[in-house]
């Protein structure tokens, strides 16, 4: 590893990288969210978005992730992405010399590569990235939605067949619930062989979200652990470990006879008690959980570690180096923290915003947009 010297400023090491064979060059937008009709041609390995707030910056960050995963990590709903009054929105991009488009709809995504459709299995692994947000700041005292979709965006980009498998369950799981409810509210008792197609379908895909998401955490998590040491200088230990509120076998027999056994409890509490959704990633750092020993300068540096982790697994799958996407670092992360992100950019093509020209006023080869 390459250290910058000690009076580099900030960030100013990875805007001196050597120039990669693979980059995103061009990026349009049509009707995603605020921008009606945005193209940016890009030159730079090192693109600044700098505006003020509420432009649209970090919108742009996000058409990049949903074009290299198939969504955002902060979408809610398909309609959030596409603009007011509009029934899709559109992103296209050139990388590595080649024409891709994404075609967001309410309910679906179409994938594009030289104007042919082709499948999201097909897409994955074509343009990777990984992001740096805000929202992952509560990764580790905020509700287990965010560290599921911190990991699910990682092994949806890792694993093909993963995000088809958690969307099957997370549906599945919806739709018994729900009729679970309509059965109570008529004050009618429910047959068990009414739920039991949904519970078809979860034994086929909880086994194989629990399997992959423990198998990434075994790669991810001695990775993360190096790479901590190097950003903190310790020998401090940290554990990330999947939990589940139920006890069962993650087999497909083992998830059906947890539902036979355990079908009158459902029908009392209105719930699915077995899906990926109640699942948890549990940190521990020293030894303890880690919200209540870790301070708020190592938290960051544990998500920097994670972030440096995934990238080094993404490398090792494709052989290629994801985009790495910085939203509003200078904000979160003090001056310390924010010469470590060299770590994380080196060697990849960054995109970053801000709201101070400031921020990269003695940067060198540097793309900078006003938003």
């Amino acid at each position: 590893m390459f250290y910058p010297p000690k009076k580099t400023h900030l960030l100013e090491f990875f805007f001196c990288l050597a120039t990669l064979s693979e980059m995103l060059t061009s990026l349009g937008l049509k009707n995603f969210r605020n921008h009606a009709d945005f193209l940016l041609h890009i030159t730079s390995q090192q693109v600044v978005l700098v505006g003020k707030n509420g432009q649209g910056k970090t919108n742009i960050l996000e058409a990049i992730a949903v074009l290299s995963s198939g969504k955002s990590w902060r979408e809610q709903r398909g309609l959030d992405l596409i603009e007011h009054d509009h029934v899709s929105a559109q992103i296209t991009a050139m990388y590595d010399d080649i024409p891709y488009e994404v075609l967001v709809e309410p309910r679906k995504r179409g994938f594009f590569r030289h104007e042919k459709k082709i499948s999201l299995k097909s897409h994955i692994g074509a343009i990777p990235s990984i992001v740096f947000a805000p929202e992952f700041l509560g990764l580790f005292s905020g509700t287990k939605t965010i560290r599921q979709r911190f990991f699910d965006r990682f092994l949806g980009q890792i694993y093909p067949l993963y995000r088809e498998n958690l969307a099957r369950a997370t549906k599945a799981a919806q739709n018994k619930v729900r009729l679970i409810k309509q059965y109570h509210a008529a004050e009618k008792n429910l047959p068990y062989e009414l739920v039991s197609p949904w519970n078809q379908i979860l034994a086929d895909c909880v086994p194989y979200v629990w399997h992959k998401r423990t198998e990434i955490l075994q790669r991810l998590v001695p990775i993360a652990q190096h790479e901590l040491q190097k950003i903190a200088q310790n020998q401090d230990h940290l554990d990330i470990r999947l939990t589940a509120p139920e006890e069962f076998v993650p087999t497909r027999d083992g998830v059906l006879d947890f539902f036979e056994r355990e079908f009158c409890r459902e029908v009392a509490a209105r719930k699915n008690l077995l899906a990926p959704s109640r699942d948890d990633f549990c940190f521990n750092y020293r030894s303890k959980p880690l919200t209540t020993v870790a301070s708020r300068g190592e938290e960051r540096s544990i998500l920097l570690a994670l972030l440096l982790a995934q990238k080094k697994i993404w490398h090792d799958y494709y052989q290629r180096q994801p985009i790495v996407l910085l939203d509003d670092c200078f904000s979160e992360l003090d001056a310390s923290r924010q010469e470590q992100l060299h770590y994380l950019c080196d060697q990849s093509q960054v995109f970053f915003t801000t709201t101070h020209q400031s921020h990269f006023a003695e940067f060198g080869d540097v793309q900078v947009v006003e938003i």
